[in-house]
């Protein structure tokens, strides 16, 4: 990842908390020059001072045969992100695109079937929420039987990087105007990257 020092964020806690807010990641790993990817959810943890990201993908996804004992796999993770016009600036200037992300390189291994099983429980567990929850201990033996079709990962991340491109460098009434224009789109998104740019303004 590019990281001009006006964009990176180095603090970790910042870093755990984006990419626990933002689990919906992009898996990329490569084998004989071709590149593989999957949009897949990522569980975070944290032991010691080590990230451990873990996932799962369907067997017969091709990028598995990409990813045992792999000492290189890539996986990123993209926060509130949206197009700012430059008529937005006080002066003339060009176009850009703000966006939050991160990108975690490290080994990936595959989990064996306890493992599976107890990564599957922490990631079900963690999203069923309410009082219909379906938490893992609900299931039935057959639904969990379906856990036979699927593969389980852990990374071992050797390298982070978090970067925050939210017009840094403008002044503070352009900033002001750009969150005032994201907000008055009325798109999801951008309503979204107002929020970030004004908690980092803040």
């Amino acid at each position: 990842m590019f990281l001009p020092k006006l964009f990176k964020v180095e603090d970790f806690n910042a870093l755990i908390t984006f990419l626990k807010r933002n689990p919906f990641a992009t898996v990329i790993s490569s084998h004989h020059d071709v590149p593989y990817a999957s949009q897949v959810p990522v569980m975070v943890d944290v032991v010691g001072d080590e990230i451990v990201l873990s996932f799962h993908l369907a067997r017969p996804n091709p990028q598995t045969k990409t990813l045992e004992n792999n000492e290189n796999v890539l996986i990123q993770f993209t926060g509130a992100h949206g197009y700012v016009s430059s008529s937005w600036y006080e002066q003339e200037e060009v176009s850009t695109w703000n966006y939050q992300a991160a990108q975690l390189t490290g080994e990936c291994v595959v989990l064996n079937e306890d493992e599976l099983m107890e990564d599957l429980k922490h990631l079900t567990d963690h999203f069923e929420t309410g009082d219909n929850a379906r938490t893992f201990d609900t299931l039935s033996e057959d639904v969990l039987k379906q856990a036979k079709g699927v593969i389980g990962y852990k990374v071992k991340v050797r390298e982070a990087g978090l970067k925050y491109k939210l017009s840094q460098n403008r002044s503070d009434k352009d900033y002001k105007n750009i969150v005032l224009n994201l907000r008055e789109s009325g798109n999801q998104d951008d309503n979204r990257l107002a929020d970030e740019m004004e908690k980092l303004r803040d």
